[in-house]
């Protein structure tokens, strides 16, 4: 079965406002559209100068990137309005020590709602991302998140949510790495059909599934069936595939690839690093020689221009 929608269908659903950025030239047309600030407790402006140089490096023009506490505003977005868009995560992984909150720490690990919808009002967040339910051991309509996605369709910001099941207790280089971290984690809230009856709440509201394709054998195996189920049914829906197209194996990267291309949504992958180095995950994109360039330029940038109503 082949699983097609028309973008027609996409346009009459998605935003009436559109993100504003400066123009920028040829070199820089790739959008990251999963990025991390720091944590609270660190210091924002080497890793924010980090960032800018590896974007400017690799020819990435935008990134969306997600922040975690209250002064971000003025030590990111304020900084390079231009090269980010701003969202915040919600909710917020439980430690076991302190830290007791890898983010928002003054409020117990979620953002208050209405210092949210005022910088929404002020455009200053314009997204939600990243939106983790595994980490709190709840499905993505539990009562506690309802009030931030009634925000984010009022507004019509797109959310990124953390789907599949990874990653595993005490993986490399994740906040579950942290033996302190996370001791909610549900693997099977990352389930997409779970986002269901948020789709059928609020008909047009834009999601980006974020790590499609990511897990392993071991009780960590993607969820394919329902991910492209839910790309067949929700034309506003886009994905990622950030941890499958930067550490998991060339293959399982090309198989994600196909699978999704073949079953006709080629027009919803979006690039994403998931803060893994970008000429890391560029060169593994450029060495997978079955794409086009059509095919290869929509993942790169035209795909996230149109999810986010990017103009430049």
């Amino acid at each position: 079965m082949t699983y097609c929608k028309a973008w027609i269908v996409i346009f009459a659903v998605l935003i009436s406002g559109c993100v504003h950025v400066e123009p920028l030239n040829e070199a820089s047309q790739i959008i990251d559209v999963h990025r991390h600030g720091t944590w609270p407790e660190s210091d924002d402006a080497p890793y924010r100068n980090k960032i800018l140089a590896e974007m400017d490096e690799n020819g990435v023009g935008i990134a969306v990137i997600s922040l975690t506490d209250y002064d971000d505003i003025e030590n990111w977005k304020d900084v390079a309005p231009d090269r980010f868009v701003a969202g915040v995560m919600v909710p917020c992984p439980r430690n076991t020590a302190e830290p007791y909150y890898k983010c928002f720490p003054s409020s117990e690990g979620w953002v208050d709602i209405e210092w949210l919808r005022t910088q929404v009002e002020n455009g200053k967040i314009e997204t939600l991302f990243e939106i983790g339910p595994n980490y709190m051991g709840i499905p993505i309509n539990d009562p506690k998140l309802d009030p931030y996605l009634a925000l984010a369709a009022e507004f019509n910001l797109p959310i990124g949510v953390h789907t599949q099941r990874g990653p595993p207790p005490r993986a490399v280089n994740s906040t579950r790495g942290d033996p302190n971290c996370c001791p909610d984690y549900n693997a099977e809230m990352g389930n997409p059909d779970l986002l269901r009856p948020v789709l059928e709440t609020y008909p047009g509201l834009r999601v980006w599934m974020q790590h499609i394709g990511a897990g392993r054998a071991g009780g960590y195996e993607p969820f394919w069936e329902e991910t492209l189920g839910i790309l067949a049914d929700y034309p506003n829906v886009n994905v990622d595939l950030s941890i499958t197209n930067g550490p998991l194996p060339i293959e399982i990267y090309d198989k994600a690839l196909r699978t999704l291309i073949d079953a006709g949504f080629g027009d919803r992958i979006m690039f994403g690093t998931d803060n893994l180095p970008t000429a890391l995950v560029l060169g593994r994109l450029n060495s997978i020689d079955w794409l086009t360039p059509d095919q290869r330029a929509a993942i790169l940038y035209k795909n996230a221009e149109r999810f986010f109503g990017i103009k430049r």
